[in-house]
């Protein structure tokens, strides 16, 4: 749950070292998976209601305000609000910056019906999944961490390169 909150550590690291624990007999597997998919959503709500509470107020304070002007805040909310629950699922599976982009939603506002739709669905399958494969390779753990960490980052970089792909096909086509 700290994780979603933004604390400085791993949660798929947690899950994988539970499921290994569960491996080795100190738990079950299956009400840990039920415990960290509550705990995942619990945290990720922290930061999507604190940014829906006060989050607007917060893109008014420099150098936020810099940033974020009032039109692009509106375009945002727009796309997050018409066409943006791909783009929460995608979010469950992406390292480092699910915080930050589940407080961007709450600041631009999606409806929390959207946000727990996607993000409990991508996380009922990330879950299990992560949790299963670690429990049941728990004997060579190191490399189901260094596959996870190469798929992740790969997913990441993808994102990225499409983001700038698209946002230089948009440059491109307004000065033209």
């Amino acid at each position: 749950m700290a994780c979603g909150m933004g604390f400085p550590f791993n949660s798929d690291l947690t899950l994988i070292a539970a499921s290994v624990l569960a491996a080795l007999g100190y738990f079950q597997l299956k009400i840990l998976m039920i415990l960290a998919w509550l705990a995942i959503l619990g945290g990720d709500s922290v930061a999507f209601f604190v940014a829906l509470k006060w989050g607007k107020q917060l893109l008014r304070i420099r150098p936020f305000s810099w940033l974020f002007t009032p039109e692009k805040i509106a375009v945002g909310e727009n796309y997050l609000n018409t066409r943006g629950t791909k783009f929460l699922f995608i979010v469950r599976f992406l390292p480092l910056i699910r915080t930050v982009l589940f407080f961007a939603a709450g600041c631009l506002r999606v409806k929390p019906r959207t946000f727990y739709l996607m993000n409990g669905t991508a996380s009922a399958i990330y879950v299990p999944l992560l949790m299963g494969i670690s429990y049941y390779t728990s004997e060579n753990i190191d490399e189901v961490i260094s596959v996870l960490k190469h798929f992740q980052f790969g997913l990441l970089i993808a994102l990225v390169a499409v983001g700038l792909f698209l946002y230089f096909k948009r440059s491109r086509a307004k000065s033209a």
